[in-house]
């Protein structure tokens, strides 16, 4: 009698369907045989036999189909095990009848297999959290076996984690006991340089996520600024993420439509469809696999959707319409868009409706003209039943519209009545919602009191304009206009000036990166871990601050200081400059590259535990430094990481003791290299635990 893979060989060889009544063997002689197979080569082939027994509701080959989880536990190939998940999972039958199998086979000893089979590990646990996804399985084995993932493990394992985590909060965001897992799990996967994009993309798609089901303005536009510094900082940290750049224009697009701004919401529709079209450049002809591919189609849907805010915009700003119903028609398609798309998996629209809606009632009022059109339309709808027109929408849109009047003129009218312009007089906040809708990140970088304050003084283009210079500033930039910085940046401008080549465009363009360093280095020796990293909840464990003494088993590497010093950067007047980890330079990579046309300037980061004496650390890393800069202008930095013990120290040093310039010469060379070297001080205690 031929073996079973005798009988897979011939299918497959033949391109015949796998079927158990193709391979022609008796259903016993199958399952003694199926289980060695699931662990071998042929194991996809066999997938197929399953699916298809399942499909077609055959029990006589339920033994041999229920061999196969035991096999497949002990399969050692990645692909082999992967296309055979994917073969099952095809069939929501057997995915549903074999489910509880397959999930033990494949997450009893996962953690155990992540040093030893990183990559299978990382497939093993895919193929989990995708039979709990299809709903083969109950979720939370998944989700006990996620607390104890190790979020400093290989490489091959930790790559692939943050696609599953966002997959996870895409279908669990409501089920708080996974979210609090897998969250803090993502932001320590940022910190470490072979996951660190794709963390903050998974990040950036949660607060998305958390913004389109918020019900409170604030909350959406805060979660709505946060969602697109994380996409842009991963757009810009890897040029392929293309997916990234189009969910940061997303964000700018709905922000802008709530500011009624419509330029900008152009901008933002060119920007989505130039990523998309890259995207798909990228992607020709490569196979993707179809869990993954709901994102793609996201994508898309957002494109529509941000197509029909920027007609809407365009139309609200018209000052006469030649055709008045195709001008309604655009608008209420926009208005009623805001609360039936939903881009994203398992979300709802309903934060965007708070924000984009209100956008829309606010341009009716202001255009009398097109509000009576809307009220003639709703009114007499006899005299357009050939058109296609949305009644319901226009009669919801047209109640909005005359139910937020009345409230402006009540509130106008105890306004005038009292007298004064205090938090009591603005009982329905509306001096919060204009600064919400109008200037989220000010409001981000201030507190509420203050911000309001300047925002009752300023009226909107004026408020606008503030907008968007804090669009561009950093929580913790300082400005050069203090005693230590000013005298150590003449110092550090004159030591600079001995070098025959800082001069010219050299001279102002590297002068405006050592200021920015300067500034950084005081900023990090100042600024406490909440005002860096943000508040956290009661009883969540406070984030990472790559400066302080570690606690636990996280230590500081040297990406936590170039991200930081990147991210400095990109929020400062350099933003539109600077590039992370480019390729190709000095025949190698360097951390953070900031160009002026031509002209361009490289930091090392490094991190050292031994010694920070200037002596010992040129020793060690001066010569690295300099050798980015052999092909154009001699200057670089480089930012160390001290991570010596500070026990002993009595206290750090000063700023002005952290940040000196060098210079280097190879043997046999006439230039000299001119590098500003800094320190940022790791290991750290607050200043109280100096005191006995």
């Amino acid at each position: 009698m031929p073996h079973l893979v005798d009988r897979l060989t011939e299918l497959a060889a033949d391109g015949q369907a796998i079927t158990f009544p193709a391979i022609g063997l008796p259903p016993g002689a199958v399952a003694d045989q199926a289980s060695d197979v699931a662990a071998g080569p042929f194991a996809p082939y066999l997938a197929e036999a399953v699916a298809d027994a399942y499909d077609r509701s055959d029990e006589q080959w339920q033994p041999a189909a229920t061999a196969f989880p035991r096999g497949l536990a002990a399969q050692s190939s990645v692909l082999h095990l992967s296309a055979s998940m994917d073969a099952l999972l095809h069939s929501p039958a057997a995915a549903k009848a074999l489910g509880k199998h397959l999930n033990t086979a494949l997450l009893d000893g996962l953690l155990a297999r992540v040093e030893a089979a990183p990559l299978l590990a990382a497939a093993r646990l895919e193929g989990a959290v995708r039979l709990a996804v299809a709903g083969a399985v109950n979720p939370f084995k998944v989700w006990q076996v996620l607390e104890d993932v190790p979020s400093d493990g290989p490489e091959d394992f930790l790559e692939r984690l943050p696609r599953l985590l966002g997959l996870i909060l895409d279908h669990w965001a409501n089920e708080e006991a996974i979210v609090d897992t897998v969250r803090p799990l993502l932001q320590e996967l940022t910190y470490d340089e072979a996951t660190d994009v794709d963390a903050m993309f998974e990040l950036g798609c949660d607060l998305l996520r958390r913004a389109l089901s918020s019900t409170d303005l604030g909350a959406v536009t805060t979660h709505l600024a946060q969602a697109r510094k994380q996409f842009d900082t991963a757009a810009r940290a890897e040029e392929a993420r293309h997916d990234a750049r189009s969910y940061a224009a997303v964000c700018d697009a709905i922000l802008a439509f709530g500011r009624e701004d419509a330029a900008a919401i152009t901008r933002a529709a060119d920007e989505i469809a130039e990523a998309l079209d890259q995207r798909d450049a990228w992607l020709h002809r490569t196979h993707q696999p179809d869990w993954l591919r709901p994102r793609r189609s996201a994508e898309i849907a957002w494109h529509r959707l941000i197509l029909q805010l920027r007609a809407a915009a365009t139309t609200l700003q018209d000052d006469a319409w030649m055709d008045a119903w195709q001008a309604l028609d655009t608008v209420l398609s926009a208005y009623s868009a805001a609360r039936t798309v939903c881009p994203l998996a398992g979300g709802t629209s309903e934060g965007l409706a708070v924000l984009v809606q209100p956008a829309i009632e606010d341009g009716f009022l202001r255009q009398q003209a097109f509000l009576a059109q809307l009220r003639r339309a709703t009114e007499e709808t006899e005299q357009h039943t050939s058109r296609s027109f949305d009644a319901a929408t226009a009669s919801a849109l047209l109640n909005a519209i005359d139910s937020a009047a009345q409230q402006r003129e009540a509130h106008s009218a105890g306004s005038s009545t009292a007298g004064g312009d205090t938090d009591d007089d603005d009982p329905g906040g509306a001096a919060l919602a204009r600064l919400q809708r109008l200037a989220p990140t000010l409001l981000l970088l201030l507190r509420e009191r203050l911000a309001l304050s300047i925002a009752r003084a300023l009226d909107d283009q004026q408020l606008l304009a503030i907008e968007g210079v804090a669009y561009d500033s950093d929580v913790a930039r300082l400005k050069a206009t203090d005693p230590l910085i000013v005298p150590k940046l003449d110092q550090l401008m004159t030591e600079l000036a001995t070098h025959p080549s800082f001069t010219g465009e050299v001279r102002r363009t590297f002068s405006a990166l050592a200021e920015q360093t300067l500034l950084f280095l005081k900023s990090r020796s100042d600024i406490t871990r909440t005002n860096l990293f943000g508040s956290t909840k009661k009883n969540e464990p406070p984030p990472f601050d790559y400066r302080r003494k570690p606690l636990g088993k996280r230590k500081p590497l040297e990406a936590d200081l170039q991200r930081d010093f990147h991210q400095w950067l990109q929020g400062g007047p350099l933003h539109n400059v600077v590039i992370v980890e480019p390729d190709d330079v000095a025949m190698g990579r360097a951390d953070v590259m900031v160009h002026f046309g031509a002209i361009r300037y490289l930091t090392e980061i490094k991190r050292d535990a031994k010694d920070n004496g200037r002596k010992y650390l040129e020793s060690c890393y001066l010569t690295q430094a300099a050798e980015y800069s052999n092909t154009n202008a001699p200057f670089g930095q480089l930012l160390i990481l001290d991570l010596t013990p500070k026990d002993d120290t009595q206290g750090n040093l000063r700023v002005d003791e952290v940040v000196w310039t060098t210079v280097h010469r190879p043997r046999a060379a006439t230039t000299d290299r001119a590098v500003v070297v800094g320190i940022v001080a790791g290991n750290r205690t607050t200043p109280s635990a100096h005191s006995r």
